[in-house]
């Protein structure tokens, strides 16, 4: 019996550990991708201020039959491992985006355009491989909102990163494709196959 109770506070320590660890890596992998968030919102709208805050799970509403089998679960679990530690356990309600655009009043992501939700995406991905690069990543079209402007500013990003990762981008955006080395386009051949097309851009 001494050997189990010793065996549990090591598993209650070896948790509280963890848990201390978790939080506080992610609370500073937050604030990092907080402030290149901040950094990327500017360069795609030219200015402003945006940032990111974690916010709490709404409690559910707990009817009167809820109550009853809490009150079981709680008596059926009094000797489990002990009650979680709240200070170091991560709160599971999500991020809430804050934007601030230059000569707008706009703070939500509900009244922005699809061409600005793009751009807050945008910030919002580069912020997130400018903190952890990966080796590669592949783009899908998020650039087909974009108008020119912001196109090129999107492919000025691209190179950038370009240093460190690499990028597999599917656009028909003119200003997207010239930041890329190698181009890969499909056709058709009067046969009806389809063919691709290799373009490497120096």
């Amino acid at each position: 019996m001494e050997d189990l109770d010793k065996a549990s506070d090591d598993l209650k320590t070896l948790i509280e550990n963890l848990d201390e660890k978790i939080h506080n890596e992610f609370t500073s992998a937050l604030g990092s991708i907080n402030d290149e968030f901040d950094k990327y919102f500017k360069v795609m709208f030219g200015g402003g201020k945006a940032s990111l805050k974690l916010v709490k799970e709404e409690p559910k509403q707990v009817l009167p039959e809820d109550e009853v089998n809490m009150e079981n679960a709680s008596d059926e679990g009094e000797d489990s491992l002990g009650d979680e530690d709240e200070d170091h356990k991560v709160d599971h309600g999500g991020l809430e985006v804050t934007i601030n655009i230059p000569r707008k009043k706009i703070s939500g992501l509900e009244m922005l355009s699809g061409g600005e939700k793009s751009l807050v995406s945008i910030a919002a991905l580069f912020a997130l491989i400018s903190v952890s690069p990966p080796p590669f990543l592949v783009l899908d079209e998020v650039d087909a909102p974009l108008d020119e402007r912001n196109a090129r500013r999107f492919s000025d990003l691209i190179k950038d990163f370009s240093k460190k990762s690499q990028f597999l981008l599917v656009t028909h955006n003119r200003a997207t494709m010239e930041a890329a080395s190698v181009m890969y386009g499909v056709t058709m051949g009067d046969d009806g196959t389809s063919r691709v097309l290799s373009l490497k851009l120096e």
